[in-house]
């Protein structure tokens, strides 16, 4: 997932979808964890989130972004550690 203005030609080639809003809402981890079981993570103190992306965004599937470099971004936008959650995304037509 890249900005559209900065693509290089070989980044066109790998990320072909361009999107130009993607609604991100998830939540985002505020404590830390309570045990070491396997729900632990998702047990975490949290609170909810939500926010866009807006402008043209490049990725590499056509529903919208790959979900790890979802949370890598969401997580630096929230200055955060921890971010789980989805993204829908509307796609530019091509022309």
């Amino acid at each position: 997932m890249i900005h559209a203005d900065i693509a290089t030609d070989y980044q066109r080639c790998l990320l072909p979808y361009v999107f130009d809003r993607i609604e991100v809402t998830g939540r985002t981890f505020i404590g830390p964890r309570l045990g070491t079981h396997l729900m632990a993570d998702y047990e975490r103190p949290s609170e909810p989130v939500a926010f866009s992306l807006l402008g043209a965004w490049r990725c590499d599937f056509p529903s919208g972004p790959n979900a790890t470099v979802l949370a890598n971004l969401a997580g630096t936008v929230l200055q955060a550690e921890g971010f789980y959650g989805q993204a829908s995304a509307r796609r530019l037509s091509p022309a």
